[in-house]
């Protein structure tokens, strides 16, 4: 990504920005609070959309993330999780406020034959519908975006909307091969119309692989191969008027504490490394407010954490996994589907770190953190990394009869300097990163192939932190990790194999029948693994 700063940059648009939870009309009629193209320039809407597009991925990816156990799930139960209503503000976003922006900024665009713009709003809106198909199935795409003209929009197949999607990623690479300017403040690739195209290209690529064609996956040569062309959003660091900051780090590092608890399967994962060998990753993900866990390691402080008090009942699946209720050392987080109330632990809990959120790098001095401690914010939403690439690289190896080994290791050596790269931390020493993937690699070959696939899965997984929408399609689409840790709850129903719809949509579209159930597959899920 080009180096510049955005806080200016998103400081100026801030008063076109359309966040998700400011999205809340209930229907797909045009959004009232957008401009139309008579009073309007291309620029003013491309700055808008840049930045809602990656409030999109981040609301989006977060389920993703809570149900893969990457981060934790206050929810016992899916059916509670997931409800109807969960899903008004993201659907509100992407189709009254993303995609209609896009709409009238490509009309502006084309009258001005700004080709990249066109472009650039291709590869958000094919993204869009891509991961909408993802989460929910059949959406509308032919009847989308028509306004009072069309009040109930009809859903399209999941699979004629991915066949859209990547004719307008087709498009989109015809139109950055045309030439032409970029927009003043291109937040993703600062005028880079080659690195559009390989953004383009791997969300093709995912796209396939989703699919399982993988001669059409392997077709495509030009995608993003260095983290020089990762698609990603870097935020900034004001506080207000407009508030730049990554929304993770909102959350977190604020006067009162932090709202998230880190999830105790991912902390374990990096804590336990691979051979003996700590990943060296873990300071960089997680931070410590303070050097234990109570009841765990600190016995005094054990009122604090509820399952930690003597005689608690820990349910018995629960400790015939193995992890539940703590860990030491102060990664201080909760299970999966701990509902269990809130103790004033706010300022000790661990808290996501410094990447992806642009928090605090845990150096070992166990401090709380508030309001602009750590980088302030200035964290990143990743989209496509070219770590994934390299997962997915050894995914489609092994269902074509190749070798995932050398995809694999060149994941986790990438994702390895992709963190160490966040600026306001140290630098990972190479001594650290060869030494994991030693660890790493012993472990691999004395594995089976299943084996080896959850070990593929879990350091894939580790590197979604920050969007988990490819790791919740992941998991779906090949069952791995399959020793993920168990909800607290033993029986907490179906497991989302899509999610119910909107109810801004299902209640006020008369073409559209809720779902009964999560038990529903997406259509390139049709054989996939009934996931727990």
């Amino acid at each position: 990504m080009k180096n510049f700063t955005k806080l200016s940059i998103l400081s100026l648009i801030g008063v076109l920005v359309f966040t998700s939870c400011e999205t809340t009309e209930l229907d797909l009629t045009a959004n009232p609070n957008a401009l139309g193209p008579d009073q309007a320039s291309a620029d003013l809407f491309i700055n808008a959309i840049q930045e809602d597009f990656a409030y999109f991925v981040d609301e989006l990816g977060s389920p993703g993330l809570r149900l893969t156990r990457q981060l934790h799930d206050f929810f016992r139960d899916y059916d509670n999780a997931y409800t109807p209503i969960a899903w008004d503000g993201v659907w509100s976003n992407a189709y009254q406020g993303i995609m209609e922006d896009i709409r009238l900024m490509t009309i502006l665009a084309e009258e001005a034959t700004l080709s990249y713009y066109v472009g650039m709003g291709e590869v958000f809106q094919a993204y869009i519908y891509i991961s909408l198909v993802d989460y929910f199935g059949d959406v509308p795409y032919t009847e989308a975006l028509q306004g009072s003209e069309n009040l109930n929009p009809s859903s399209d197949g999941g699979q004629a909307v991915y066949q859209a999607a990547l004719g307008l990623l087709d498009s989109a690479i015809a139109n950055f091969n045309a030439g032409g300017s970029g927009p003043q403040y291109d937040m993703y690739y600062g005028g880079d119309a080659q690195k559009w195209i390989r953004a383009a290209n791997s969300i093709k690529k995912k796209a396939y692989l989703n699919m399982g064609d993988y001669s059409s996956y392997n077709s495509i040569s030009n995608y993003i191969t260095s983290s020089a062309d990762d698609f990603q959003f870097q935020w900034g660091t004001n506080v207000s008027n407009p508030d730049t900051r990554s929304p993770i780090y909102r959350s977190n590092y604020t006067d009162n504490g932090a709202s998230d608890f880190q999830s105790n399967w991912l902390m374990n994962r990096l804590m336990v490394g691979r051979g003996g060998v700590r990943d060296p990753r873990i300071n960089y993900l997680i931070y410590r407010q303070q050097g234990d866990t109570p009841g765990i390691d600190a016995p005094s402080d054990e009122v604090l954490l509820q399952c930690a008090v003597p005689g608690f009942f820990i349910e018995p699946h629960r400790i015939a996994y193995g992890l539940y209720c703590g860990l030491p050392e102060g990664y201080w987080g909760r299970d999966h589907g701990d509902d269990s109330g809130i103790n004033p632990d706010q300022s000790r809990r661990a808290l996501s770190g410094i990447y992806p959120s642009g928090g605090s790098y845990d150096s070992g001095e166990f401090v709380p953190q508030y309001l602009n401690d750590g980088s302030g914010g200035a964290g990143i939403t990743p989209i496509i990394l070219s770590s994934w690439m390299n997962f997915f690289d050894a995914e489609v190896a092994v269902n074509t009869g190749g070798d995932p080994t050398a995809g694999t290791l060149a994941g986790i050596e990438s994702f390895m300097n992709k963190v160490d790269d966040i600026t306001g931390a140290p630098d990972i020493s190479q001594a650290d990163i060869d030494e994991y993937i030693a660890a790493f690699a012993s472990e691999w070959t004395a594995a089976s192939l299943d084996g080896k696939l959850e070990m593929w899965a879990e350091e894939f997984m580790i590197t979604q932190v920050g969007n988990g929408i490819d790791a919740y399609n992941l998991y779906r689409r090949t069952g791995y990790p399959k020793n993920l840790q168990p909800t607290i709850e033993l029986n907490p129903g179906q497991f989302p194999l899509s999610m119910f719809y909107p109810s801004n949509h299902a209640g006020r579209n008369s073409n559209v029948n809720q779902k009964t159930d999560l038990a529903q597959r997406v259509f390139w899920n049709t054989n996939g693994p009934s996931v727990d």
